[in-house]
């Protein structure tokens, strides 16, 4: 091949790539199981394309969207926490969801209390943290039903270290508001004595742990624990009766989109009945979200919680200092 020759297809080539990058309406970053399933629906429905960007956990999504900086490539990211959505909007991350896309959402009135004020973020389904338990190690009688008497399984509770989960911090800043900061601290320093599992990246390790590690409880999301009640492993989830942090699902709009109308269009399918249907056709984690909109039914009944919502700006202000903390005292 002559050098002509290859120039010639090289600038081809590049153009074909080009092409086909800028082919999508929509690039969507995303750390939820069931976006898949929803974008595929909604390309079949829409005819619009979209580009569905999977970093991994929330953590390492929201990694993603800082190392952009200034330079974003997405339009929507769709991730568990209304607080790490809320503190991207504080930084302008985000742009505010137009008011006229919250007035078209026919959300149940549990889903109303899930809009912020700051219309940082539209939430599109919910799931909380519960208890984990292994019945074949602790009996239900036995079982802890507080975070208070998490204490007597001390060296045996297995927890996410929030600087890689979402929803591992927003469960550490319910529990702050709840119990109160120092408290709180405590009662983590004398129950997560286990640093080999304290500090566990994601929930299916967590469930690892349970199900065939030295953990016998943990801390997890209520979500991931009714999935593996739905493949016949031996859990419970217990919901603490100090109340339950609400863990919002949230599509935030990123505040340099070029796409705003492809954007408002993927969120009006998602916050439909149709849309949020696509969303619990499959079997893993976040396919057993709680629905937030008129006339669906969730794929797992819950009983009746005691929800507590989060204070998002002291969170989101507190963010750094309380993940700093936890990887110093619990991390791996």
């Amino acid at each position: 091949m002559t050098f002509r020759t290859f120039a010639v297809a090289s600038v081809m080539a590049t153009t074909m790539l080009f092409g086909q990058a800028m082919a999508a309406d929509l690039v969507i970053y995303d750390a939820l199981d069931q976006a898949g399933t929803a974008v595929k629906a909604f390309e079949a429905k829409t005819g619009l394309k979209v580009d569905l960007v999977e970093p991994g956990s929330t953590g390492e999504t929201l990694g993603k969207i800082a190392a952009e900086g200034d330079n974003p490539q997405f339009d929507i990211v769709w991730v568990d926490g209304s607080a790490v959505l809320e503190r991207m909007a504080e930084h302008h991350v985000l742009q505010p969801i137009p008011a006229d896309v919250y007035g078209k959402v026919n959300f149940t009135a549990f889903g109303k209390t899930l809009i912020p004020a700051s219309h940082a973020f539209i939430p599109t389904g919910a799931s909380t943290t519960a208890i984990e338990v292994n019945t074949s190690k602790v009996s239900k009688a036995d079982a802890p039903k507080s975070w208070a008497e998490l204490v007597k399984y001390a060296g045996f509770v297995a927890a996410k270290d929030p600087n890689f989960s979402g929803p591992a911090y927003q469960w550490l800043a319910g529990l702050f508001q709840t119990n109160g900061v120092e408290e709180g601290k405590v009662l983590l320093t004398k129950t997560l004595t286990n640093k080999a599992i304290s500090g566990l990246t994601s929930g299916g390790k967590i469930n690892k742990a349970i199900l065939s590690g030295n953990a016998k409880i943990g801390i997890n999301q209520d979500s991931g624990i009714l999935a593996q009640q739905a493949k016949g492993e031996p859990v419970i989830a217990i919901y603490p009766s100090e109340g339950s942090v609400v863990l919002p699902q949230g599509l935030g709009i990123s505040a340099k989109t070029k796409h705003v109308d492809a954007a408002k269009t993927f969120i009006a399918y998602v916050e439909s009945n149709e849309g949020q249907t696509a969303m619990q056709k499959g079997d893993d984690t976040d396919f057993y979200f709680m629905p937030i909109i008129d006339g669906v039914k969730a794929k797992a009944e819950r009983p009746q919680i005691k929800w507590i919502v989060l204070n998002d700006k002291a969170a989101s202000a507190h963010e750094i200092e309380w993940k700093q903390w936890y990887k110093d005292n619990f991390g791996q």
